[in-house]
């Protein structure tokens, strides 16, 4: 089968908007190119992602500025590889629902690593243990910021009808039940959607309130009788949070890393992304009692 860059994409041209974190990966269309005729798996380049990040987990360990030189370089070779593994996969028509929450895991694991050795590393150099907290702060900030960037693309991707191996909220459904229990579901992609919503469930569970009181405040109580396609097809709005998606968030650690600021990491994450965060969401209910939300 000729290789098909097109296939990459999560949407069809009609409907994509400007991706932000394309700037960060933008070399993967190259790298895709290149696996996409070789026996390497979208499944095997996830878990060379988990590898590379676990290094860049052990990198910071090393108390020194080169532990996070070489830490910030590995995170960014996760992040890489990352997108990778989904690029692949579409392009090769091998999307699935197993692959999804394989990504998803990886990305737990590695962002709860890297932000609790930074979070260690500070305690360790100042002696203050209220870095523990910042730590864990920013940390809880950039699984919201990733959850609330997913639960608006999702629901636009289910709105253009592409994409349906994510929903926008993962729970353990009677459908999925049933599917499990008739052989339809493996077991491994069962109990893979429970470590899912164990680890992700509070945060899809505040963001889906967040948008209920979001469209009840842009359109009044007549809210529940508004097309969902009015209100999830803004592309602008989708542009604007698309830094909010993990990408962004750890590329900001890779590079307050190698400034040697990871206290400045932290509070970027913290502030900045969750004023953003905050004022894009009032920005969206403003702009929806002026005018209606953009059709597509």
């Amino acid at each position: 089968m000729a290789f098909d860059i097109e296939k990459m994409n999560k949407l069809p041209a009609e409907a994509r908007f400007f991706d932000t974190n394309v700037i960060w990966y933008f070399p993967n269309r190259w790298v895709v190119r290149w696996l996409y005729p070789l026996p390497v798996t979208p499944t095997q380049v996830t878990f060379a992602s988990l590898l590379v990040g676990l290094v860049s987990v052990g990198c910071y360990m090393i108390e020194s500025d080169v532990g996070l030189m070489w830490g910030a370089i590995f995170l960014y070779g996760k992040i890489f590889l990352d997108n990778v593994d989904g690029n692949l996969a579409r392009v090769r028509g091998e999307t699935s629902r197993m692959g999804r929450f394989l990504d998803s895991l990886t990305d737990f694991i590695i962002c709860f690593l890297v932000y609790l050795v930074l979070a260690m590393r500070l305690v360790n150099e100042t002696g203050d243990s209220w870095y523990w907290f910042l730590g864990g702060f920013a940390l809880l900030s950039c699984l919201l910021h990733c959850s609330y960037f997913v639960f608006y693309l999702v629901n636009y991707t289910s709105v253009v009808g592409s994409y349906l191996c994510n929903r926008a909220e993962e729970s353990i459904k009677e459908e999925d039940s049933e599917a499990y229990e008739s052989g339809e579901l493996s077991t491994l992609v069962y109990y893979m959607q429970w470590c899912h919503v164990f680890l992700y469930g509070w945060q899809d569970k505040a963001v889906e309130y967040s948008d209920r009181v979001s469209r009840r405040l842009a359109f009044g109580r007549n809210y529940k009788t508004l097309s969902t396609g009015d209100w999830y097809a803004d592309k602008a709005f989708l542009t604007l949070i698309s830094p909010l998606c993990l990408c962004t968030n750890n590329m900001a650690i890779v590079v307050f890393s190698l400034m040697g600021e990871v206290v400045q990491g932290f509070l970027f994450v913290v502030v900045i992304g969750n004023a953003y965060l905050f004022g894009l969401q009032v920005w969206k209910i403003l702009k929806s009692r002026k005018e209606p939300v953009p059709r597509m």
